[in-house]
């Protein structure tokens, strides 16, 4: 009689368990799950907060959606404001930029009195300033020439509140009173109304600062460190021969941010072309194409 081999458990046997080893993708299908769950309760629970519902996904989300009124609503309106039209040079968290843009957060003028404080976005700056203990030499548009009362007061209001800076708010009707005591030679509405579009565009390419930056009558700059056209704000004098007065409106309203530098690996350019679309109306930017186009030189051809 042959022997049997592995005749297997009796049938009466007691069944066994064996340990098995999980198969990855479960623990890896479980982190994504619950990640998502993390993000969706993140983004939509407000966490437990019961005012919060679809769409608003946070407490902050739903402030921002608040109808405000009174000072709450000059800080808003003036946020907008600054980031706009403020917010490219001096940033967003008031810091401005170093060695180019000094900061408003701790800045001891954010502090000063209201006529004080409007000269400096109505008239800009050109020249040296101590800002926070440290000397600046930089110019500066008047970039607040063209705002409202409304616009402007809500701009300073913003910056005297934000960023640590603890001062008053700052109305439309000071603004207008401040800007009434330091107007200067500014021609009135009646004599603009006599003037040829180029005395009107010489007017406005004085109210904006442009002399500033582009110098009297657009003859010549200042120096602008590592800029590639000849390392300053270039001459308006030829602008004729380059665009069409379309294309020079169009380019002064988007400004331009990045200033071709004569060492690519330099430092940025400090002075750019501002974006004066949101600044300048299109009656002035139509008078200072004009303006600017009057400069050639009779007779002078540099072959662009």
């Amino acid at each position: 009689m042959s022997e049997v081999k592995n005749p297997g458990p009796k049938p009466d046997a007691e069944p066994t368990a064996a340990s098995a080893p999980v198969p990855t993708w479960i623990f890896i299908l479980t982190l994504v799950l619950i990640y998502l769950g993390a993000v969706y309760f993140d983004r939509y629970s407000g966490w437990f907060d019961q005012q919060v519902y679809p769409p608003f996904q946070s407490a902050d989300d739903l402030a921002r959606y608040q109808p405000k009124s009174g000072e709450a609503a000059l800080l808003a309106h003036g946020k907008g404001v600054y980031e706009s039209v403020c917010g490219t040079c001096h940033g967003s968290d008031g810091l401005g930029k170093p060695d180019q843009v000094p900061p408003l957060a701790g800045s001891e003028w954010v502090s000063k009195d209201i006529p004080s404080l409007v000269r400096v976005p109505q008239l800009g700056l050109n020249g040296p300033i101590k800002v926070a203990g440290k000397d600046w030499n930089l110019a500066m548009a008047p970039m607040g020439a063209g705002l409202s009362d409304a616009d402007l007061a809500g701009v300073l209001t913003y910056i005297r509140q934000s960023w640590g800076n603890r001062s008053s708010a700052v109305s439309a009707d000071e603004v207008k009173a401040a800007r009434v005591a330091i107007s200067g030679k500014a021609p009135s509405a009646e004599e603009l109304a006599k003037m040829t579009p180029v005395e009107r565009g010489h007017a406005v390419f004085q109210k904006y600062g442009c002399f500033q930056c582009h110098g009297e009558d657009g003859k010549g700059g200042v120096r602008n460190t590592n800029a590639k056209t000849a390392e300053q704000v270039p001459s308006l004098i030829y602008v004729a021969d380059g665009y069409t007065k379309e294309e020079l409106i169009a380019f002064v309203s988007r400004g331009e941010r990045n200033i071709p530098r004569m060492n690519p690996n330099g430092p940025e350019p400090p002075h750019f072309m501002p974006k004066w679309g949101p600044i300048i109306n299109p009656n002035e930017l139509s008078d200072i194409a004009d303006f600017l186009f009057s400069l050639k030189p009779k007779g002078s051809d540099v072959g662009f």
